[in-house]
């Protein structure tokens, strides 16, 4: 449809009235904004007798017009388009204010794109014309309003228009010679006299100048004047937001002195907060603290400055400023469902400690004096508000308050390890002593959410704990048994406390007698097994020089929590991880042993789940008993590394020198036939497939060499399987396999029989483009494979296993597939090939004749066909052909200049010049090539010019 007024509004009534058409009514509608009739239409749809819609259309496409299409605008009509700009802002200075502030926002584009050589002053002009008394049909109040309104989104439209470097320099400085206009109109403004409506726009005004940069020492008279009205509950939240944005520019810093002279009033807002707190005001209280956090936050230096400085004042308020926040985290009631602002500190207790610890010595000792006790009153409040409610009040939180509460305590506990790195060896006194006092009064089986606490923080700081500490942790772990574990929340605690312990325990076995019953006892409770086997398993991993005392106790804990049928598949799965960490320091016959015992029922179920029809049942039976398989052969590696102190000299030797088999291979060599069994079964499963090929991952990473007398035996089954369904993760394991075996002569045959199926498999996957859309996750992981295979294997490559052809070819289909991943998998492999043919005469030959194919797809790619986000990996295939070919490149590039609307319709013959000169500058140099590809991309898309083309181009 032509482009008219009538069409214009026809189409807004459509969009806003008829939902199905919606989509569509969007697109021509933003289509005509765009077009030249937009300079015409816009100015009919703003007449007196439209609807609200349709006049706001007509003043957004104004916007569009001028902020965008700017050069469509002759010089001679500069000024009466500014005319009839301010002719319809007075003819809707009544409303409605939706219209009325996208016209404003149109007028502060016109007056960005103008000055200051054809508009010097506008904002004093503005200013001047809304100050004039003969405005008919206008009171004060009105004037006043829209001109606020207009002054507000001037610097906003700054901010958002898409201006070059050099423009928005020159723009920047008319704007701030005008602030010498704007502040002294809202310092008449924000007055106790003034209107309510007026005031509140003037506060949106002044945050706005803010957020353009008004130094903080300039509008320190208004600041002093907005805090007067933070007690007034209709301009309340608008005031915060304004003081908000004050203290929190960024250039804000640069001026201390003026800060700490706002201090004061700031402080003042303590007992507003507290009366809010009592009175159960949410929204009081929320404001209240996000004014305090954006001080303390963005001036935390100045505060510890301001400590060990001479200014007592200062000192004093600083103090007084730490206490307040201190007050805000310790808000009465439960977060989220009686408070919601104490997590807001989170932030400002570490940026306040990373300040602290950055002091130099003298300076952090002085600090720290001062500080430590603000600290223990910090984990005094953490410690309550950390506590679970009781139990039936927490059942009646919604899920999302649970969850909500969840993530809370975990911030609690980032909070206590910033606490923990001022307090150290205090804090774990502190908490054992609190401890201790609740055991001696009897209470603690009142007061178990305290205990939690306890534990809670205790696990938290765990990773900062210096390994050599000997007072505090073991007195906590001899208190464990005199507490009453009768609550769930309180033993999970418990136990992940323990588990966070493990790397602490390496250094104090003797304390693994406190904690491993408890470990196993949790394992017999489901309600707490998640937390016991995760606790085991971290023990178990981090002790294992030590563990042998308590093997048989863990094993034959763990053998009845397997066959107990209660636990959770995650939890059984630790389990057997845990089983592997134990058995690993044992005896060959011992491991056996205790294999044959505990395996036996686990392998005997999965091989009556082998026999069953496939079902989902039977599905999730396979799953379970091959991740544990899988996660035993992770774990159990009889083969560790000697242990060395710090000198380098020995201390410890776990490296096993037996003859006996590795454990892994003997049960993997009994379970094979099982699994092929499962293999055929299943082969159209990805899930059961991608679960075998883990397993043989897994037993491969610990076997490695140990690994090749079965390597035929799984070589020909990962074959079978490929052969029947390429699978991505049967790429994986090839390639491990491959990698390790191929440079050994006896696996010579095994590995290129493997390598050759594999190629020859996906090769036909590529003479289908249905095969390549169907399986873009097995081409990426085969072009990883092949890069592997480049870099690493190169003598199965330039075998006759394969068609070289065939494989480069595959690359460069591969990289214009759209999946990101993908291009950058066949891009990472078509540079490694490429290389590859400097000392390969094969390769060489494959890329020389079949390179024009390539650059061919690499210039369709970049002009467009593929995702502007790899057009960096595009860029480093460039390069490797640049660097292979370099005699060849400038020709091959040259084909493309004279062949009309390639790579695409909007570049021109001198662009694609300019291209190829740019590469040919330097070929060989990946920041130029880099360069060079982006901004022949951005040419190509009509991108260049562009905001997105103006903020990507910096960071190449």
């Amino acid at each position: 449809m032509e482009y008219s007024a009538e069409n214009i509004e026809s189409a807004v009534r459509q969009f806003y009235y008829d939902a199905s058409l919606q989509r569509e009514v969007h697109k021509w509608l933003t289509s005509a904004q765009v077009s030249p009739e937009a300079w015409s239409f816009s100015w009919e749809l703003l007449g007196d007798n439209k609807s609200i819609e349709v006049q706001f259309f007509g003043a957004s496409t104004l916007h569009v017009k001028i902020a965008r299409y700017w050069k469509e605008v002759p010089h001679d009509q500069y000024l009466s388009l500014r005319t009839r700009l301010f002719e319809r802002i007075f003819q809707f200075t009544t409303g409605p204010k939706m219209v009325l502030t996208r016209l404003c926002v149109a007028m502060s584009a016109l007056a960005l794109h103008t000055m200051p050589d054809v508009w010097p002053d506008p904002v004093y002009d503005m200013i001047s014309t809304f100050q004039q008394e003969d405005i008919p049909n206008l009171s004060s109040v009105q004037k006043a309003t829209v001109l606020l309104d207009l002054l507000t989104v001037v610097p906003e439209e700054f901010i958002t228009l898409n201006l070059t470097h050099h423009r928005r320099g020159i723009l920047r400085f008319e704007l701030e010679k005008a602030l010498k206009h704007v502040l002294p109109l809202l310092q008449s403004i924000l007055t106790p006299s003034s209107p309510a409506g007026v005031y509140e726009q003037g506060l949106r005004c002044f945050a706005s100048w803010v957020e353009f940069g008004i130094p903080i020492m300039e509008g320190e008279q208004i600041i002093h004047q907005v805090f007067q009205t933070i007690g007034n509950e209709q301009l309340f939240d608008t005031t915060i937001d304004t003081l908000v944005s004050v203290f929190s520019h960024p250039d804000t810093h640069r001026y201390p002195y003026t800060v700490k002279r706002l201090l004061p009033q700031v402080l003042q807002v303590q007992d507003m907060f507290n009366k809010a707190a009592q009175d159960s005001d949410m929204d009081t209280c929320h404001g209240i603290c996000r004014l305090v956090v954006s001080v303390a936050e963005n001036h935390s230096k100045m505060i510890v400055d301001s400590i060990y400085g001479e200014d007592e004042t200062a000192r004093t308020n600083c103090l007084n400023l730490i206490n307040l926040a201190l007050s805000i985290t310790a808000a009465p009631g439960h977060y989220p469902v009686e408070e919601i602002c104490s997590d807001l500190t989170f932030t400002f207790w570490y940026i306040l400690q990373d300040d602290i610890v950055a002091l130099e010595q003298d300076k952090y000792r002085t600090v720290l004096a001062v500080l430590q006790p603000i600290y223990l009153s910090l984990i005094e409040v953490l410690l309550v508000k950390v506590q679970h409610p009781q139990p039936s009040e927490f059942d009646s939180w919604s899920a999302d308050e649970k969850e909500q509460f969840r993530c809370y305590r975990q911030d609690i506990g980032d909070t206590m390890m910033y606490a923990f790195n001022i307090l150290h060896e205090p804090l774990l006194g502190h908490m054992c002593n609190m401890l201790g006092n609740l055991l001696e009064s009897g209470t603690q089986g009142a007061q178990w959410q305290m205990i939690e606490a306890v534990f809670f923080l205790f696990g938290s700081v765990a990773e900062s704990i210096d390994q050599c500490e000997e007072v505090y942790l073991p007195a906590l772990l001899n208190m464990l048994p005199r507490i009453p574990f009768n609550n769930v929340k309180l033993i999970s605690t418990a136990l992940y406390m323990i588990g966070s312990f493990g790397e602490w325990l390496s250094y104090h076995p003797n304390c693994l007698g406190c904690v491993i019953p408890l470990l196993l006892q949790g394992m017999e409770n489901p309600e707490v097994a998640t937390a016991a086997t995760m606790a085991l398993k971290d023990v178990t991993r981090e002790t294992l020089d030590h563990i042998h005392p308590y093997s048989h106790q863990i094993l034959s804990s763990c053998k009845v929590a397997l066959e107990s049928n209660t636990l959770k598949s995650r939890e059984n799965v630790r389990i057997m991880s845990s089983v592997g960490q134990v058995l690993s320091v044992m005896p060959f016959s011992d491991i056996m042993q205790y294999l044959n015992s505990i395996l036996t029922v686990h392998l005997n179920q999965l091989e009556q789940y082998s026999k069953e029809v496939p079902s989902a049942t039977s599905k999730a039976g396979i799953l379970l008993k091959l991740n544990m398989l899988s996660w035993l052969f992770a774990s159990l590696n009889t083969t560790r590394d000697q242990v060395e102190d710090e000198e380098g000299e020995q201390l410890q030797q776990t490296r096993q020198t037996s003859n006996d088999p590795k454990p892994v291979f003997v049960i993997l060599q009994q379970i094979c036939p099982l699994l092929h069994t499962i293999i055929e079964k299943w082969i159209n499963d990805a899930g059961v497939i991608e679960a075998v090929c883990e397993l043989f991952k897994r037993a491969l990473r610990t076997l490695m060499e140990d690994f090749a007398p079965i390597c035929n035996q799984v070589t020909q089954m990962l074959m079978e399987m490929y052969q029947t369904v390429p699978y991505a993760a049967i790429l994986d394991i090839s390639k491990q396999l491959i990698v390790l075996f191929s440079t050994e002569k006896e696996m010579e045959n095994t590995t290129k029989g493997l390598f050759s199926a594999v190629c020859g498999k996906t090769l036909t996957l590529f003479q289908s483009g249905a095969g390549i859309q169907e399986h873009t996750d097995v081409v990426e992981q085969f072009m990883g494979f092949l890069a592997q295979m480049t870099k690493k294997c190169r003598h199965l490559v330039t075998k006759e296993t394969c068609s070289l052809e065939g494989l480069f070819q595959a690359g460069i289909v591969g990289m214009a597939l759209p999946e990101s991943h993908t291009v950058k998998a066949a891009c990472c492999f078509l540079g490694e090939f490429m290389m590859a043919g400097s000392s390969s005469p094969e390769i060489h030959e494959v890329t020389l004749s079949n390179a024009h194919h390539l650059i061919d797809q690499l210039l369709r790619c970049i002009g467009g066909s593929s995702p502007r986000g790899v057009m960096d990996h595009m860029a480093d295939v460039l390069l490797s052909v640049c660097k292979a070919h370099t005699q060849h490149i400038h020709k091959w590039l040259e084909v493309m200049v004279d062949k009309e609307g390639y790579p695409s319709i909007r570049l021109q013959k001198e662009d694609k010049q300019k291209f190829i000169k740019n590469i040919m500058r330097n070929p060989v140099n990946k920041r130029r090539v880099r360069e060079a590809v982006t901004e022949f991309t951005f040419l190509a898309r009509g991108l260049m010019g562009t905001e997105y083309a103006a903020h990507s181009t910096p960071m190449i």
